[in-house]
Formats: structure tokens, C-alpha cells, sequence
């Protein structure tokens, strides 16, 4: 038996103006979405309250199975941005064997515009 698609679906995968293609992942790229991402500042402050300086800060992108370590400042401030779209962030600091408590922040909305909860976060060693 053979398999026939009708000729109008061949013609609207050729040129449909709003068909997008799959990316190599499976998901579909972003269209007409601005160049800029959301981002959190999230602080690092030591016992007793003053920034930590080249803390390493763990984040996981929960929703997206990604996470990557980035180095705070002078001022202890990551930011943390929104790279894969809505979806939950899991972060936590830690300097030599000294770890903050987690926090999570949370962005909402749309695939091409989001809102962040919270805006920003300080963590502290413990």
C-alpha cells in the first residue's frame, strides 16, 4: 500500500508563509520573538551579611533538564537569565564547603514574552 499525502498539505509544507521547522531537538524554533532576555539578579552574601565575591553560583533550569555554573562578581551578583523560555529555575551558592539555601525563580508567560517571580533573590552561606 503506499502512503499519499494530499496535494495541498506537499504544497502548504513548501510554501506556507507561517510554517516553521522542527530544530534537530524535536521543539520549533522562536519566531518574531525581541533579541533580549529576561534576567535576575541574584546575590551571594556571606555569614555575616557582606557580598561574596566569586561565588559559584548552580543553576538548573528544571523545566529544560540544563544547568550551568556561573561566578559571581565582586559585588557576590549573578544574573541569571531566561535562556530557554517559561519555565523554573533552581539556583544555589556555595564558596569552598559553605552552601546557601536553594531558591527558585519562575518565569511565566508566553514563548516570546515572559514575567519573572521574584525579580531578585539574595541567597546567604550557611
Amino acid at each position: 500500500m503506499r502512503f499519499a499525502l494530499p496535494l495541498a498539505a506537499i504544497l502548504c509544507l513548501a510554501g506556507c508563509p507561517n510554517y516553521v521547522p522542527y530544530l534537530p531537538d524535536g521543539g520549533r524554533a522562536r519566531v518574531n520573538c525581541a533579541a533580549s532576555a529576561l534576567g535576575v539578579p541574584v546575590t551571594v552574601l556571606d555569614r555575616a551579611g557582606a557580598p561574596a565575591p566569586e561565588a559559584v553560583v548552580a543553576i538548573d533550569y528544571l523545566s529544560y533538564a540544563e544547568a550551568e555554573n556561573l561566578i559571581a562578581d565582586h559585588r557576590g551578583v549573578v544574573i541569571v537569565k531566561e535562556k530557554f523560555g517559561p519555565g523554573t529555575i533552581r539556583v544555589q551558592g556555595n564558596v569552598n564547603d559553605l552552601r546557601t539555601q536553594v531558591g527558585e525563580i519562575m518565569f511565566t508567560g508566553t514563548e516570546c514574552s515572559s514575567s519573572v517571580t521574584p525579580r531578585a533573590l539574595t541567597l546567604t552561606l550557611q
